[in-house]
């Protein structure tokens, strides 16, 4: 995603007056993997503050960049310079992730443990991160399933087993950039917990230390992908076109390709709420 010739194109973006630019394939798979912008027929919008948050994500990767005064202060830190505690700068939410563990598993971080209850989760800056005692990490993409993780009994292969429950995150919490900057900084092993389409697996098929991809088993997977009160045609039609090079291009071996070729072989995909409504154990399934 990130080369040169597409960090050019972000930069003329953050350097244009205009909130309204043609939408590519590129650009509409940026948008919702990094939850900015919003796609609006063949056109892509992109608000001031998305703009700003692509300048520091442009910045984080490395592109040179110069983000916009006081970008990165929090709103206390930002009166020092201006009267306005609004005036630019980060969001709130900035460098915050959302974490808890599995249901009855305490959270194992800095060298404490902590049982939180069922539905609740910690908001941490990941800079308060030091250790963890955890052995990988389930990404979740959707906060239903996040929030409600305790209904869906999930099993790892071993030797997993204290796995650390991360929110992919949205606009406002666990923020998708925040994420991945974690995810690199800890080199913990991942499995992926997300909707079963195109664009589910385009959002994780890169992440480096990716092992497995959570869904109910097999022949269950199969029936949802089949059954008309579950299957969802439109996401394979509508993601079709903008994810197929990518995912075709996996190799064998590579944790998502089986699950794409299910995809195509029934031309539909299937939410992970579908797993939650219906409570149905969720496995690393041997096709992973």
């Amino acid at each position: 995603m990130f080369n040169n010739r597409f960090a050019e194109t972000l930069k003329r973006i953050v350097g244009s007056e205009e909130m309204r630019f043609s939408l590519s394939t590129a650009l509409g798979i940026f948008s919702i993997q990094y939850n900015l912008g919003s796609v609006r027929g063949r056109s892509v919008y992109f608000s001031h503050q998305d703009k700003e948050e692509i300048k520091l994500l442009l910045i984080a990767k490395g592109y040179a960049l110069t983000a916009s005064a006081h970008s990165d202060m929090t709103r206390s830190e930002r009166l020092a310079f201006t009267p306005n505690e609004k005036a630019g700068g980060r969001g709130l939410k900035r460098n915050r992730i959302s974490i808890k563990a599995p249901a009855g598993k305490p959270l194992l971080l800095n060298g404490k443990f902590l049982v939180l209850p069922e539905m609740s989760h910690i908001d941490i800056d990941i800079s308060a991160i030091e250790t963890t005692g955890h052995d990988c990490v389930i990404l979740v993409e959707n906060y239903d399933n996040f929030n409600h993780i305790h209904n869906n009994p999930i099993t790892l292969p071993q030797p997993f087993a204290r796995p650390l429950v991360v929110y992919r995150g949205d606009k406002n919490e666990s923020r998708l950039d925040t994420v991945l900057s974690y995810l690199d900084a800890c080199k913990l092993p991942i499995f992926a917990y997300v909707d079963i389409d195109p664009y589910g697996l385009v959002n994780i098929q890169g992440l480096i230390n990716l092992v497995g991809v959570l869904t109910p088993e097999r022949s269950i997977l199969e029936s949802l992908l089949s059954d008309t009160r579950t299957k969802r045609n439109d996401l394979y039609d509508r993601h079709y076109a903008g994810c197929y090079a990518i995912l075709d291009g996996l190799p064998d071996n590579h944790p998502c390709k089986e699950l794409w070729n299910l995809i195509k072989k029934y031309k539909a995909g299937v939410v992970q709420e579908q797993f939650l409504r219906l409570k149905l154990p969720i496995v690393s399934n041997p096709i992973h």
